[in-house]
């Protein structure tokens, strides 16, 4: 496999100053190849953003659901006490497709100290965008609140619960809830000029102080091709075998895009994986500039790590960008992949 288009496109963009870290990572029929800039390796810390959704969160629900202790059906208010009855029938299968009518609010003030209990009161003070499972919006704060289940129900942190059930059985090396700010072997992904206090780049992950179920983690290309090759192989270390054909499949194929049980899934709108993706496949995106899709029929996925959107914000003195311009730069690379593929 020889991905010399793919190469020449992405020394192009680095040269263009669009990212100066990237790593890619293209896996088909038991063959791989990587590329990556001169400042990265297998191991260099990337800012996974919303793909932290589903290498971390709604992994370890399903995982949760596979040992008993939760159910797609159980709601909100077995876990949160809840005035609102508009909001207490939430099921956990709606946040995990993003239909719960919980939508992105920033959080008011620094929730660092202030617990779960009052993370989960200011995610529920504002009122629903719509009634749960009559519509699709992406929703970091429905994921926030499935992490803060996880906590609840594992009764540790979610890092803790990620480190044993994941980290652990899967023998990943390098991810990470929070590194520091002069962490060697690590890409500047936030996007400010400046760290603010910490090194994370999402606004509601900064309000808690900590990554959290919404996703704001640190990982690496060898981390994310293991967990990779756990789905592809439905390794029992994730869940037992039915549950990765049920969180694989489109549970929204009347609204604006294809979800799985935390998966985004390709339909006939979806853009960002090009050509090199058909309808049913399935991955997620950070908003940092990563994305990784599986086809399981063409025994295919694809990582692609950058730090993007921190090099889009500059070109504006850190004043403001259009991500849809990182949109593009993923179908993009897919196309390119696809070209080297052929």
């Amino acid at each position: 496999m020889e991905l010399k288009n793919t190469k020449k496109l992405m020394e192009t963009k680095c040269a263009n100053l669009c990212f100066d870290s990237y790593a890619i990572l293209v896996y088909k029929d038991g063959e791989e190849k990587i590329i990556t800039s001169d400042n990265v390796n297998e191991y260099t810390y990337f800012d996974v953003a919303s793909m932290g959704k589903v290498l971390i969160t709604s992994t370890l629900i399903l995982q949760s659901i596979d040992q008993g202790l939760l159910s797609l059906d159980n709601t909100l208010d077995m876990f949160f006490d809840i005035d609102d009855e508009s909001k207490k029938k939430i099921t956990i299968k709606q946040l995990l497709t993003h239909t719960s009518g919980i939508v992105r609010h920033q959080l008011t003030k620094n929730f660092a100290k202030d617990g779960n209990a009052a993370i989960a009161e200011e995610i529920l003070s504002f009122p629903l965008d719509y009634e749960p499972g009559k519509n699709f919006i992406y929703s970091c704060n429905g994921y926030i609140l499935l992490g803060l289940i996880l906590e609840k129900i594992h009764k540790i942190s979610l890092e803790e619960i990620y480190n044993k059930n994941l980290a652990k059985p899967l023998g990943l090396k390098r991810t990470a809830f929070e590194i520091a700010l002069n962490e060697e072997n690590a890409a500047v992904c936030y996007r400010y000029k400046i760290a603010n206090p910490k090194r994370f780049d999402d606004e509601n992950v900064i309000a808690m102080g900590k990554a959290c179920g919404s996703g704001g983690q640190q990982s690496c290309l060898h981390d994310i091709k293991k967990f990779l090759m756990a789905v592809l192989e439905k390794s029992k270390l994730l869940y037992s075998e039915k549950w990765f054909k049920l969180a694989e499949q489109n549970y929204t194929p009347n609204f604006s895009e294809g979800r799985g049980l935390g998966y985004s899934v390709v339909d006939e709108n979806y853009s960002q994986t090009g050509k090199l993706f058909p309808i049913g496949s399935f991955g997620h995106c950070g908003h940092t500039g990563q994305s990784f899709f599986m086809n399981r029929k063409e025994n295919l996925f694809v990582i692609v790590l950058t730090n993007a959107t921190r090099f889009l914000n500059s070109k504006s003195n850190f004043t403001g960008y259009d991500y849809n311009e990182i949109c593009r730069m993923r179908q993009e690379i897919h196309n390119e992949i696809l070209t080297d593929l052929s």
